[in-house]
């Protein structure tokens, strides 16, 4: 199990050059998967906090409920992925419905249900969490390539973006020249290959955190354990 966890974060030394490409590209496309989530996330916050502002109207405890469901909708995905993509399992905590499946609730009671769940405070936790730094870890594999891409690409296009009179610099080397764009090639190889590298660990990274603020809090000894 070790062995194929080392093998998918490509870091088994005898993995030769198409499975470590192929593992650096995944993980950037799943990453950038991820960074799409992390938008919903900015969303499920935003309604959040406009709902709250409005619930002195009345109107605005009615989104509540929905909102906070959506955010378990995607907190959910977040678990189902890491365990998915970087076998990094994080355990489902919700409390179940106290009124069963048939039943249809107060707002109130749905209320009660969903505040006094730890793990709804949890979850809107990790959504600010990832909005800040988590996609610090999703997107940056997926931007390096496509920056080193450019960099590699630069004798072709560094000449019409002179000639429009743009500033154009890669990293440290000022482009002004064919010699000076045949200078960004080689390090636009290294910058693809950091993120292609780093993919699979950021994406890891990502997992860990997640799994660091979603999964269950422990319960002391003699205690059951907490939702």
């Amino acid at each position: 199990m070790m062995t194929a966890l080392r093998r998918q974060e490509g870091a088994v030394p005898g993995d030769g050059p198409r499975t470590w490409l192929r593992g650096g590209l995944v993980a950037a496309g799943r990453g950038a998967a991820l960074t799409g989530l992390i938008l919903a996330e900015a969303g499920v916050l935003s309604a959040l906090a406009v709902g709250v502002t409005l619930a002195g109207l009345g109107f605005g405890l009615l989104m509540i409920p929905a909102i906070v469901l959506a955010g378990r909708g995607l907190a959910s995905q977040i678990r189902r992925r890491a365990g998915e993509w970087s076998g990094v399992p994080i355990a489902v905590p919700y409390r179940p419905q106290p009124w069963g499946d048939t039943a249809q609730p107060g707002l109130w009671r749905r209320l009660a249900w969903l505040l006094g769940d730890q793990a709804t405070w949890r979850d809107l936790l990790w959504m600010t969490v990832d909005c800040g730094v988590g996609w610090l870890l999703t997107l940056a594999p997926v931007a390096l390539i496509a920056w080193g891409l450019f960099g590699i690409v630069m004798p072709a296009v560094w000449a019409p973006i002179t000639h429009a009179g743009g500033s154009n610099w890669y990293a440290f080397i000022h482009v002004t020249s064919a010699t000076t764009a045949w200078l960004s090639v080689p390090l636009g190889v290294v910058v693809v290959a950091i993120g292609l590298w780093s993919g699979p660990r950021r994406l890891t990274l990502h997992s860990r955190l997640a799994r660091n603020l979603l999964a269950p809090a422990p319960s002391l000894p003699g205690q059951p354990a907490p939702a």
